[in-house]
């Protein structure tokens, strides 16, 4: 993921000071001796930044610090950190730049403001971004991030209706980019595997492949709560060589679309970059259908979603002509093709990145380190409307924080989900419960019934005295018993989560009914509830 990279601006000129080179001759050569030993290390620490292999550069670099005892390499250090996504490492070396008496660079003026708000230093953040605004000149992203963190205690409003828990799936390595697809999770990590051929990336790291888990509803508990088996390597029959990337599903899981290692790049040294796969499902095997049409060598898609219907495309890019770093952009299935990437407009793109779309309904999900959070990427959301989309909203705490929050993926009901992190040890995977519901809780409700159910003029009347029995359909067992009052009124307490039904037994013993009692993982609001039976169809129990 790149960071946001401010505008050009001119850097202050360091002041020179002069010396009676006569005396220093020997220790002057011998210095430019080291420097000149170290120049092709110097020359391969420049060529992995260019490339965006931050990890390699910064390790050639803090091992010339180290060996020359000069500083002149503190400020490439800091930034690999920061695109690293490492805040407390660029912090350090952004310190120790500082405490020289330099003036930071403004690209760095607000790299530094970005990694002081992921590591909740606000107030120092508001100072550096403050220090970038005045030195660039408007910059209304800015402006809003300095709002934002001034007013940061509204992204915590809702943070009551959350549930958040790290899953015991995670590795070591990253784990990210989680979807659901039907009762198994599917997510992209570069973890260990057992492999005669252990193939890397640039950094040393392995490849990433997609992988899956089986979700199962453990019901020994009080509570519905979801375990996972080990995870295994998931559309093995896609074939790619060496990266796979996030997916999406769609057309009632029967196709997707995914990321991979494309084609290498003729303008930029053979870098392989991502591009956008097609496949469709066959059986139990995933079989590629074709490449994405504009998918291009010279730049990546690293992330996409498609509505269930197959019409419309989203992805992430960071194709020529965009506001800079990733935008989001839309592809339209017509006429039998896709046509021609759309920029989402500045509304939802900005001068950072934008990029993990996923669409649910009319919502489209994303996240941004330009918009203005709590700090890192953080997730939000848009509306789509029949011009473009609404107005960009922040999910606010814990769905974001300080670090890096990305990868949203909900189900049907938009009450459950999972999401990707890097707030605990590196990018990990999260289940989020959203607007849950606490236990216990009681529902009020009238007890009604009607004498025939095909005669729709029946009037519905009141069923006092009735006892009504809260049965757990999982344990099989009854959890409580209450009598409705002589205007049928009623009240029951639900103890957990579960899938529950009522049986009514009416004034007589020998009548019995069941009615099914489905409740929503989210908040209830306080409504009365009106249960309905056909006093007809009383099961005899004599």
């Amino acid at each position: 993921m790149t960071a946001r990279q401010p505008h050009n601006a001119t850097v202050r000129p360091l002041r020179w000071i002069g010396v009676v080179l006569a005396c220093l001759t020997i220790s002057v050569h011998a210095q430019e001796t080291v420097f000149t030993m170290m120049r092709p290390d110097a020359d391969k620490a420049d060529a992995f930044y260019a490339a965006g292999d931050y990890r390699q550069a910064a390790t050639l670099y803090e091992t010339m610090i180290t060996h020359s005892g000069t500083e002149r390499y503190t400020l490439p250090v800091a930034r690999c950190y920061y695109y690293l996504h490492q805040p407390k490492d660029a912090e350090r070396w952004y310190e120790k730049f500082l405490a020289t008496g330099q003036t930071l660079p403004v690209k760095d003026v607000f790299l530094f403001a970005e990694t002081l708000s992921a590591l909740k230093e606000y107030d120092r953040a508001i100072r550096f971004y403050t220090q970038y605004q005045n030195l660039s000149g408007d910059d209304a992203l800015t402006v809003k991030k300095i709002w934002r963190l001034r007013n940061k205690e509204y992204l915590y409003e809702d943070s009551i209706h959350f549930t958040i828990k790290r899953l015991s799936i995670n590795s070591a390595a990253s784990d990210f980019a989680p979807v659901m697809f039907g009762d198994r999770l599917v997510f992209v990590s570069n973890r260990e595997r057992a492999s005669l051929l252990h193939q890397t990336a640039s950094g040393s790291e392995p490849f990433f492949h997609l992988y899956s888990t089986q979700q199962y509803a453990d019901t020994l508990t009080t509570a519905l709560v979801t375990t996972y088996d080990r995870p295994t390597l998931f559309g093995k029959s896609l074939g790619a060589r060496f990266q796979h990337g996030p997916v999406s599903f769609y057309d009632s899981l029967r196709r997707m679309v995914y990321v991979a290692s494309g084609s290498p790049s003729d303008r930029d040294r053979g870098k392989r970059t991502l591009q956008l796969f097609f496949a469709e499902r066959k059986g139990m095997q995933w079989h590629t259908t074709g490449p994405f049409v504009y998918n291009n060598p010279d730049y990546s898609i690293d992330a996409a979603t498609v509505s269930e219907d197959g019409k419309m495309l989203y992805f992430s890019s960071d194709m020529p002509g965009g506001f800079g770093g990733k935008d989001l952009y839309m592809s339209s299935w017509t006429n039998g093709q896709w046509s021609k990437p759309v920029n989402l407009g500045e509304s939802v793109n900005t001068s950072g990145d934008e990029s993990y779309p996923a669409l649910f309904g009319t919502t489209l999900y994303f996240a941004s380190n330009g918009h203005p959070g709590l700090g890192g990427l953080d997730i939000f959301y848009a509306r789509r409307e029949a011009k473009g989309f609404g107005e960009v909203q922040n999910m606010g705490y814990p769905i974001n924080t300080n670090f890096d929050d990305f990868g949203l993926s909900l189900n049907a009901d938009g009450a459950k989900g999972y999401f990707s992190s890097n707030r605990y040890h590196g990018d990990d995977i999260y289940e989020a419960t959203i607007d849950l519901q606490t236990y216990p809780f009681t529902i009020a409700g009238v007890l009604k019934y009607k004498e025939e159910s095909w005669r729709e003029w029946d009037e519905l009347k009141v069923l006092p005295n009735a006892q009504l029995s809260l049965i757990d359909n999982l344990k099989g067992t009854v959890v409580q018993t209450v009598t409705s009052d002589a205007q049928g009124r009623f009240v029951l307490t639900i103890p957990y989560f579960s899938q529950y039904r009522i049986r009514v037994l009416g004034e007589h013993d020998n009548e019995e009914a069941f009615v099914s009692l489905d409740l929503s993982r989210t908040r209830a609001g306080g409504n009365i509830y009106q249960m309905v039976v056909v006093k007809n169809n009383f099961k005899k129990t004599y």
